[in-house]
């Protein structure tokens, strides 16, 4: 399976018990397509949790005043008021991780969401293992936050979604991106199977798809890393990737 936009499924999903969840956590769920909130929410569900719909940015105004989300997930063709306008008003506010839902037409806007403060994208229509990843970014907000990670003149930062090479930002990357990125920094120095990455961050095992390498190509764009002579995430060939500390 490639990394493209599937629709949200009733496949198996990882037990409720397996997070540690704050109290009644609420998702704010603004979307357009009533269909597509209604299959997230049923993934949602299975996590005991509390789903706020919002068909459009004005809704997704009101209801964040009432309602003070742990997390939410907009959509980046949000109508009536864009998901850009939202996010400067949310960010104004309040401190709370913004997930951008991304489809096949919605380049133009994702440039300024993520200037308004978006935390990070994820491929729209959702697919179900991003389930598990809202859930984290909602245990984030009920305050079990993990360190900044920093190796060398690289840092990460989960709470934010920032990432820094010798203090200069690096942008909010993809989300695959991200996590591919912190899965190498908390390995640092040591050689990260395939089999392993594509485990943990698709949950897949077959070894044909190219997507880990259009990941690591895009991660190593964004790091300034030398494609063919690449020095902070290296190629073990026939087997992984290694990332390198850069020194300053």
């Amino acid at each position: 399976m490639d990394d493209r936009m599937l629709p949200v499924t009733d496949s198996p999903a990882p037990a409720p018990g397996a997070f540690s969840l704050g109290a009644h956590p609420v998702v704010l769920l603004a979307d357009p397509d009533q269909r597509v909130r209604q299959g997230l929410s049923a993934q949602l569900a299975r996590y005991r949790v509390s789903v706020v719909h919002c068909p459009d940015g004005v809704a997704t105004l009101l209801e964040v005043g009432l309602n003070r989300p742990d997390v939410m997930l907009l959509a980046a063709d949000l109508p009536v008021v864009d998901a850009a306008t939202v996010l400067r008003a949310v960010r104004s506010r309040l401190n709370v991780p913004v997930v951008l839902g991304v489809g096949p037409n919605d380049a133009a806007q994702v440039g300024p969401a993520l200037a308004a403060g978006a935390s990070a994208c994820v491929a729209r229509p959702y697919r179900s293992r991003e389930v598990a990843q809202l859930l984290n970014l909602t245990d984030r907000s009920q305050g079990g936050y993990e360190p900044l990670l920093v190796c060398g003149e690289l840092t990460l930062d989960p709470q934010t979604y920032e990432v820094r090479l010798r203090g200069k930002l690096v942008g909010r990357l993809a989300l695959r991106e991200f996590q591919l990125l912190h899965l190498l920094m908390v390995n640092a120095e040591k050689v990260i199977r395939r089999d392993r990455i594509r485990a943990e961050l698709w949950g897949e095992t077959e070894r044909t798809s190219n997507t880990i390498t259009v990941h690591i190509r895009r991660l190593r764009e964004r790091l300034g890393d030398d494609p063919h002579h690449p020095e902070i995430i290296q190629t073990v060939r026939g087997i992984g990737y290694r990332l390198v500390p850069p020194l300053g």
